[in-house]
């Protein structure tokens, strides 16, 4: 029986691993591992121990209580699962690893990957301590950095999602990036404004043209002969239809004026009657008298 140390003992024993020495050599091998790529007080030498054992028991495929586990290991959960993603990817046990060409893939976003790819390394030069480029909380985060700066909108919920951060804490590591990232590529950001400005202004350009009415030639248009003939000969048409159209209403009218309504006999004076003659009186003496009715 390999010589194991006391705490693996302890804990395994306690996971329902005490038996299981296969298990025990992996985890402990692992331990060796992480203590050469592990820096900083990041976890306590439980939490490590609890997470190796979890690993080894997974690629042993022997049942392990997740519950349990977490309980021992002092962490809560969420940062439990972080932590083990954590080693596993220290320890290279897995080889789906998250990368900025993938990422960009996913996202369709593949004009980011190189400006990503950039941000990552210079990130990775001012760090105080040495980090894990490949943790999908920094790959993640030196994408949304470069859409930011190439104004490129990308869903902010999948970036949290596949950098299996809290939203707390991504926006705590977003503070930090971007303070890091305006100072560090200014000159990127200038640029890039730059070459928006200049293509709004060919666009508004551009629309000018295409809104800008055809300019009238100034030469005169030379009509066609024929043309010509035919619209002279229809106007003198039109204007001779309308002088005689006038005419026969002049003479209408004229006709109209020598025509004299037509009286009631009735009130038309009649001098004399031709049915009566007119009353004479003969006084005596020969003389001869006319009556107002006679005249």
């Amino acid at each position: 029986m390999a010589f194991h140390n006391k705490t693996l003992k302890i804990i395994a024993s306690k996971l329902g691993l005490g038996e299981e020495e296969k298990v025990l050599n992996k985890a402990a091998e692992f331990e060796r591992l992480l203590q050469t790529k592990l820096t900083g007080n990041i976890l306590s030498d439980t939490s490590k121990t609890v997470i190796c054992l979890d690993l080894a028991a997974e690629i042993f495929d022997v049942d392990l209580d997740r519950k349990s586990a977490i309980k021992y290991s002092g962490l809560k959960g969420p940062s439990y699962n972080n932590n083990r993603k954590t080693v596993e990817n220290l320890l290279d046990l897995k080889t789906d690893k998250l990368t900025v060409q993938f990422l960009c893939l996913s996202l369709q976003c593949t004009g980011l990957q190189s400006l990503a790819e950039k941000i990552l390394q210079e990130y990775q030069k001012e760090a105080k301590t040495e980090i894990d480029l490949n943790l999908p909380q920094y790959v993640c985060m030196a994408v949304h950095q470069a859409s930011r700066i190439n104004k490129v909108k990308l869903a902010k919920s999948k970036l949290v999602e596949k950098s299996r951060l809290k939203l707390s804490q991504w926006s705590k590591l977003d503070t930090e990036w971007t303070k890091f990232v305006d100072e560090k590529f200014d000159a990127v950001k200038r640029k890039v404004r730059t070459s928006k400005n200049i293509q709004n202004n060919e666009q508004i350009e551009n629309m000018e043209v295409d809104q800008r009415p055809e300019e009238k030639s100034s030469e005169p248009k030379i009509e066609e002969y024929e043309d010509w003939k035919k619209r002279m000969l229809e106007a003198a048409y039109r204007e001779l239809r309308e002088l005689e159209k006038i005419e026969k209403d002049a003479a209408d009218k004229k006709d109209n004026l020598f025509v004299s309504p037509r009286r009631s006999p009735r009130k038309t004076p009649q001098k004399f009657s031709p049915y009566k003659s007119p009353r004479t009186c003969v006084p005596t003496g020969g003389i001869r008298l006319l009556f107002p009715k006679d005249l």
